[in-house]
């Protein structure tokens, strides 16, 4: 029976990660207000479920 190995080879180079000052904030997109003005809209109308 044959032995199958996998090689994998880490490339240390691919994931540099981002940096946090380069993120684009979108705290006032205009967007994510009107998502976040329905969720709130949403939550008092529906209330949030029973802790048990």
């Amino acid at each position: 029976m044959a032995t199958m190995i996998k090689n994998t080879a880490v490339n240390k180079n691919s994931n540099k990660g981002s940096n946090a000052a380069s993120i684009k904030s979108h705290a006032n997109d205009a967007v994510v207000l009107k998502k976040v003005e329905e969720a709130s809209k949403t939550l008092q109308r529906v209330g949030l479920p029973v802790q048990k």
